[in-house]
């Protein structure tokens, strides 16, 4: 984690933004659809589901990659590397930089990953058994590393800085967003491209249904009802600049990273502290370091993944940071709109906290209609709502403990 707020020379800003999701295939449908509570989880098409418990997940449909890249491109290509790289491109152009004349050298790239290629994999396998494997095509293995989504942005924007794949499973691409902050905090790098990319896949689609954690239909963050999450797919990306040096160029400062913080639990490879311990350490250190009170947060974005255990264990550390005030900060679950993106979820629900800062909105939680005496906080409950934010929390609370808290507040200029 880096020094405290009051130390830091360097302020990190957002400056571009990019997404595509379930509920939009760039920044401002994304955002329309989720202020107006529309659910991504359906039917999955991408694979034959019907052998698993459930059928339902938030894939991004209608996705045309020929628009974007060419068929040989293409060819080398995991399905979550044109996710990624369709994300980039929104936010490298919505920077409004002149890349071509930008000190290459001290830009960097950090990335958050999860399954990767693997989804190119599967068809690699079945070509494989299908036709032999002398006739399978080997270029779908080109892109099975968790690090070729980074190369890729590497190469097409020729970036010579600074890069890493983060991978600590769901808060990967949220802590890919706090190392980058580090590094324009110490002047390492003058700006970064920082998020994180996910498909689906049927082995990870397999393995949360081998858990018994998948709802069947559509998930429900905090409800008294909640029987698992909804997986999801996308990919979420965002330019991260030294404040003076967005200043000087007159770019568009949608927030400032205030801080992070990142913590372990040390306690089950899937469960969560029972008590949100490492949640509530997270939360403490990200507001140390951004130099922020409790009482000066004025919405989260939960990690709400809508298991009986995580959204209890977050409640509870939520509560128990934010004392008397926990129950009127407004607390958004949007994977209930998204489903779990897995590696690219921490950068996805950082894409929406920045939003809510920059226009003082505040997504819904939907599919909520039974509360849980247990979880008795304000949840936004189906219906987005406007409201001052000036300091916004999102939390990614993984497996294995691994706990990444962001910060992100209004830029006053």
């Amino acid at each position: 984690m880096g020094t405290e707020y009051a130390m830091n020379f360097y302020h990190a800003v957002v400056t571009g933004l990019g997404i595509i999701t379930a509920i939009g295939h760039e920044v401002p449908s994304f955002w329309q659809n989720l202020l107006e509570g529309v659910c991504g989880i359906d039917k999955i098409t991408l694979f034959d589901a019907s052998r698993y418990r459930s059928q339902k997940a938030a894939e991004v449909k209608g996705f045309n990659p020929g628009r974007y890249f060419s068929n040989r491109r293409l060819q080398r290509m995991s399905r979550c590397d044109q996710l990624g790289l369709k994300a980039a491109a929104e936010a490298i152009s919505d920077s409004q930089w002149d890349w071509k004349n930008a000190d290459r050298d001290r830009i960097g790239i950090f990335i958050g990953g999860g399954a990767g290629g693997i989804f190119s994999a599967e068809k690699y396998r079945r070509e494989m058994l299908q036709r032999g494997w002398h006739r399978a095509r080997p270029s779908l293995l080109l892109p099975f590393a968790t690090c070729a989504l980074t190369d890729a942005l590497a190469e097409k924007y020729d970036l010579q800085g600074p890069r890493a794949t983060i991978a600590t499973a769901c808060s990967s691409s949220a802590t890919a967003i706090g190392y980058a902050v580090s590094l324009i905090r110490s002047g390492e790098v003058v700006a970064a491209v920082a998020g994180g990319s996910e498909s689906l896949s049927e082995v990870t689609f397999g393995g949360f249904n081998a858990l018994r954690s998948v709802d069947q239909d559509r998930c429900r963050p905090f409800d008294l009802n909640r029987k698992g999450l909804s997986l999801g797919e996308g990919a979420a990306i965002l330019v991260i600049e030294e404040a003076e040096h967005a200043r000087r160029r007159g770019a568009k400062i949608y927030a400032e990273v205030r801080g992070y913080g990142l913590t372990a639990d040390g306690h089950h490879m899937t469960a969560p502290d029972p008590e949100g311990k490492g949640a509530l350490r997270a939360m403490e250190a990200a507001l140390k370091d951004s130099g922020i009170e409790p009482k000066e947060v004025d919405a989260i974005n939960a990690h709400g993944t809508a298991t009986a255990a995580n959204d209890l264990a977050e409640t509870k550390a939520i509560k128990e940071l934010f004392k008397e005030k926990a129950g009127k900060i407004p607390v958004s679950a949007i994977k209930s709109m998204i489903g779990h993106c897995l590696g690219a979820a921490g950068a996805v629900e950082a894409v929406a906290t920045v939003l809510s800062v920059y226009e003082d909105r505040i997504p819904p939680t939907i599919n909520y209609q039974t509360p849980d005496p247990e979880c008795d906080l304000d949840y936004v409950p189906n219906q987005a709502r406007h409201k001052p934010v000036a300091i916004a929390l999102s939390n990614s609370f993984a497996f294995g403990g691994n706990n990444t808290a962001l910060v992100f507040g209004k830029w006053k200029s």
